[in-house]
């Protein structure tokens, strides 16, 4: 066991992820299969600063965000991907649980970063997409699945208040919008 108990924790999760083949096809079994709904697209995330270990990487990605019982959980439907490292964090069957993310304090999350590296679970890809930053580490030995990292800010807050306030009295109708709707 290490000397020091892991610090800072990483806290409840904020949310689940899957990669999927076709988001629309597993939107609609998870809302007839669990009553999970509505979900919000973003086709072609728009991400900047992808870096893969300092390199540049590509990260062509569609995802779909809804409520599926008492949480969000975020589809991922992958375009392109680039270096390789990127490629095998994405890789293997489908669908299947590609993370679980945490949204932690902007003071302590170059702390947690750096940790996780130390420990074995390396940094294989980092984005911002306006005030969202966010990193991926390699878990799957540990976990089954990755660990996504996010800083914690105002945007990703309301972003998945929307996502989760939709489910309040939906009555099925479009199960799958545009995000911007």
């Amino acid at each position: 066991m290490p000397e020091q108990l892991f610090r800072p924790r990483l806290g409840e999760p904020h949310h689940h992820a899957y990669v999927v083949d076709d988001i629309e096809a597993t939107v609609n079994r998870l809302v007839g299969q669990l009553g999970a709904g509505p979900f919000f697209l973003i086709e072609n995330v728009p991400l900047e600063n992808l870096l893969s270990r300092g390199e540049p990487a590509e990260f062509v990605h569609n995802s779909a965000f809804g409520s599926c019982g008492s949480g969000v959980i975020e589809l991922m439907e992958t375009i392109n991907l680039a270096p390789k490292r990127v490629e095998r964090g994405f890789s293997g069957p489908r669908p299947r649980i590609h993370h679980v993310a945490y949204a932690v304090p902007p003071t302590e999350v170059a702390e947690l970063r750096s940790l996780l590296d130390e420990r074995g679970l390396p940094q294989y890809l980092s984005a911002r997409t306006g005030e969202v930053d966010n990193t991926f580490h390699n878990a799957s030995a540990v976990l089954g699945h990755d660990l996504e990292i996010h800083v914690d800010s105002q945007g990703l807050r309301d972003v998945f208040t929307m996502v989760s306030g939709a489910a309040d009295g939906w009555d099925g109708s479009e199960p799958l919008r545009p995000a911007d709707s």
